[in-house]
């Protein structure tokens, strides 16, 4: 992604927000659904998310919306015994599969209902991956997104290019699990940051963000913007000084002791702790012995 055109704020945090319709009574509760369904529908303009992912990958794009300025877009909820504000969410799930796949999804910068107007606050992007056969064995990452913030002037529209290309490289990062269920055993994390033009993430965590980026509402009509995730061949520990790199693998420091549940080196490069691995103890990884 081009800095010039688009910002991130590596704080972000997305909330799942569903819709709440209700009225004062159970009747008057499905009475006013049904007029909410057949008077809701997305606005005609749109911007195109083109997402190219690794094989054995999913990918899942979530617009959100909020009500627009000056609207409340109050609505009953008997759960809550009070009036809420609406949201709405329009999700897209790609399953993965054996290959690579390249999806693409038109999302609308409206929604409207009964009598709320709502606009495109934010796209979620969110990947999942397995690593192994257990069910257990399975990755989800929130990998960045698009954060829409108030339209702009017309005149800052020439410095955005037509296609906005963004990356971001995912990683397996594992460690020792803690679990009951896996206990002792490796398990994986999966993270995915975003990268320069020559798919290059920063070393220093501090300096790594999420792909994606924001734009002004206006700037995305009629837009594309690509989103590629790459799998990184090189998986890293998850928690930084508790394994040591050697010429045969990777070594799970003793740290305190055995029983020490986080293994922090600390200097240390002479003591090691064993671990489970498909069935076998191990001493190193990704090669067990």
């Amino acid at each position: 992604m081009n800095s010039n055109y688009l910002s991130y704020s590596t704080r972000a945090v997305f909330f799942l927000a569903l819709p709440l319709v209700g009225a004062c009574s159970w009747a008057g509760q499905i009475a006013k659904d049904s007029v909410d369904g057949a008077t809701s529908y997305y606005g005609g303009e749109h911007f195109t998310l083109v997402a190219k992912i690794p094989s054995n990958f999913g990918f899942t794009s979530k617009a959100q919306y909020s009500p627009k300025t000056g609207e409340s877009c109050q609505v009953y909820s008997p759960g809550l015994g009070g009036s809420v504000t609406r949201q709405q969410q329009k999700s897209n799930t790609t399953e993965a599969k054996g290959v690579e796949q390249t999806v693409s999804t038109d999302i609308p910068l409206e929604f409207h209902i009964a009598d709320c107007s709502m606009e495109l606050s934010r796209v979620v992007y969110e990947v999942s991956s397995t690593y192994g056969s257990d069910a257990w064995d399975h990755g989800l990452d929130m990998a960045g997104g698009l954060s829409v913030r108030p339209s702009t002037t017309a005149a800052e529209s020439k410095k955005v290019p037509d296609i906005i290309e963004q990356k971001g490289l995912c990683s397996w990062l594992f460690q020792i699990s803690k679990a009951k269920a896996k206990l002792g055993e490796i398990e994986k994390i999966l993270s995915c940051n975003a990268t320069d033009e020559n798919w290059s993430a920063p070393k220093n965590k501090y300096e790594r963000r999420k792909p994606g980026g924001g734009i002004a509402r206006n700037l995305l009509a009629n837009r594309t913007v690509k989103i590629e995730f790459r799998l990184s061949p090189e998986e890293r520990p998850a928690i930084g000084d508790t394994w040591q790199k050697t010429p045969e693998g990777w070594k799970p420091c003793l740290g305190k002791g055995p029983n020490d549940p986080y293994g922090f080196c600390r200097g240390d490069t002479e003591n090691f702790r064993k671990f489970k691995m498909n069935g076998r103890e191990c001493t190193v990884y990704p090669g067990c012995n």
